[in-house]
C-alpha cells in the first residue's frame, strides 16, 4: 500500500507489519494534509492518495479517521444506522424469519387489545421491518470501563466489520495514551491485518512495530 501527497512530493509505502506514523511539524501542512483526508473519507475531492497494488482506493467508502479522543464513543450515529441495516437484513433471512413474523403478530394483537376498549376510534401501522423496534428498544453497543487503546481497538473491528472499512487513521492519537498503550494497539491492529496511520504534529518514542516519517516545519521529509 502506497499513500502519495502531490503538492509536497510525498511517497510513503506502507508496509503491512508496520503501523505508518508521518509526524508533520508544520502547523499549516497538517492542517491541509489531516483536513484532505478527511473531506475525501466525507466525500469529497482531495489531492492526498492511497493505493493498494497501483490502485487508488476510495476513501469514502474504505477508510475513517478518528480526530476526537475526548470523549470517545462507539455509538457513533452513522455506524449504529450501519448496525441497524445488518440486523434488518438478519432479521429476514432463513434463521430469523419466522421468528421476525411471530413478534409482528404479536405486537399487532397487542396493540389491537390495547385500543379496543377505547371510546374513539383508533388504529395504527405495523413496520415494514425491526428498525422501529431496534430504536425503541435502543439498541446500541454496550461500553465498558476500558483504557483509550482497548475502545478504538474495539471500534476498528466494529468499522470493520459492519462498515467494510479497511484503513483507519488517526489525528493526534500519541498525545492521549502512553507508549505502552500505543504498543499494545499497533500490536492488536497488526495481529489483525489492519492498515492504521497516524498523522502527528511532533515526534515520540518510536515503537518497535510502527514506521514513521518526518516532515520537518521546512517541508524536508525525513
Amino acid at each position: 500500500m502506497m499513500l502519495v501527497y502531490p503538492p509536497i512530493g510525498l511517497e510513503i509505502n506502507i508496509h503491512k507489519d508496520k503501523v505508518q506514523t508521518i509526524v508533520i511539524e508544520n502547523p499549516k501542512l497538517f492542517y491541509e494534509i489531516a483536513n484532505d483526508i478527511y473531506c475525501q473519507i466525507n466525500g469529497k475531492s482531495g489531492d492526498t492518495v492511497i493505493s493498494e497494488n497501483y490502485v487508488p482506493i476510495q476513501l469514502s467508502r474504505s477508510a475513517d479517521i478518528m480526530t476526537q479522543f475526548i470523549p470517545f464513543t462507539l455509538n457513533r450515529k452513522d455506524l449504529i444506522s450501519s448496525i441497524d441495516s445488518e440486523m434488518k437484513e438478519k432479521s429476514v433471512n432463513a434463521s430469523f424469519y419466522g421468528e421476525t413474523q411471530e413478534l409482528y403478530a404479536h405486537i399487532e394483537k397487542y396493540l389491537y387489545s390495547l385500543i379496543e376498549d377505547e371510546d374513539i376510534e383508533m388504529d395504527f401501522c405495523c413496520p415494514n421491518d425491526i428498525s422501529a423496534i431496534l430504536k425503541a428498544f435502543d439498541l446500541h453497543i454496550v461500553e465498558t470501563d476500558k483504557k483509550l487503546n482497548e475502545k478504538l481497538f474495539e471500534y476498528i473491528l466494529v468499522l470493520q466489520k459492519y462498515k467494510k472499512r479497511s484503513v483507519f487513521i488517526t489525528v493526534g492519537l500519541r498525545n492521549y495514551m502512553t507508549n505502552r498503550e500505543a504498543e499494545d494497539l499497533f500490536q492488536s491492529v497488526l495481529l489483525h491485518g489492519i492498515t492504521l496511520i497516524c498523522l502527528e504534529s511532533k515526534d515520540s518514542l518510536l515503537l518497535k512495530n510502527e514506521s514513521r516519517i518526518i516532515i520537518d516545519k521546512d517541508f524536508c521529509i525525513i
